[in-house]
């Protein structure tokens, strides 16, 4: 990541800014792995790290807090939240409804070069099954979904699960054995066979209760 300039804005315009940088600055500690499920981040390390005062560090991690990545304890400090067995469910859960539902709004936009897209996505990910680094998987697996998502115009709904999604693969579980990867392919073949047979509320319904389920 660019390094973070020293704080020397008072304006509204540059506070965003730097709160934005020092966000993304968090972000990438999370996704590096250097913060890591259970720790707790030092205030007062980051600070002096990034030559910053308390108050975009502390707006940058209650927008963390609001998408799930931190949690304020009182008198304790700021955790990085750990998914329980149950947290991986409920946001699977979430998920699928959100994704199905994108799915259904857009699917008359859908024609054949965009299941050709995926299709070929889909393939691509089959040969990253061994793969030991889950990072190109990941990838393709985002660019998979987004062949439809990216004709949503509903911006919150696809932010929502942006972040959804990378809680729990990109910041989250990166050790989808074989087998899980085999099924994952499956399931995009079936989703694609409804699309090509023109089934919007069959591959909606599809996405939520049988891809979005965790069954293994």
């Amino acid at each position: 990541m660019e390094p973070i300039p020293r704080e020397n804005s008072s304006s509204l315009s540059g506070h965003q800014l730097l709160r934005e940088q020092v966000y993304e600055y968090l972000r990438n500690e999370l996704k590096q792995g250097n913060l890591k499920p259970g720790m707790f981040v030092s205030m007062n390390q980051v600070m002096k790290t990034l030559g910053i005062s308390r108050t975009p560090l502390r707006d940058a991690l209650l927008q963390l807090q609001i998408e799930g990545f931190v949690s304020f304890l009182p008198q304790r400090g700021i955790r990085i939240n750990e998914l329980s067995q149950q947290d991986i469910e409920d946001i699977y859960e979430l998920i699928g409804a959100l994704d199905s539902r994108a799915l259904l709004t857009v699917f008359d936009k859908l024609g054949a070069p965009e299941i050709a897209r995926m299709k070929k996505i889909n393939e691509e990910m089959l040969t990253n099954i061994s793969e030991t680094h889950f990072s190109r998987y990941w990838q393709l697996n985002t660019e998979f979904h987004h062949v439809y998502l990216d004709f949503s115009s509903n911006l919150p709904l696809i932010n929502q699960l942006n972040i959804l999604r990378q809680r729990l693969f990109e910041f989250g579980k990166k050790d989808w054995n074989p087998r899980m990867r085999e099924m994952n392919y499956a399931e995009h073949r079936g989703m694609l066979e409804l699309i090509e047979k023109g089934d919007a509320v069959g591959a909606a319904d599809f996405m939520r209760d049988v891809h979005c389920i965790i069954n293994y």
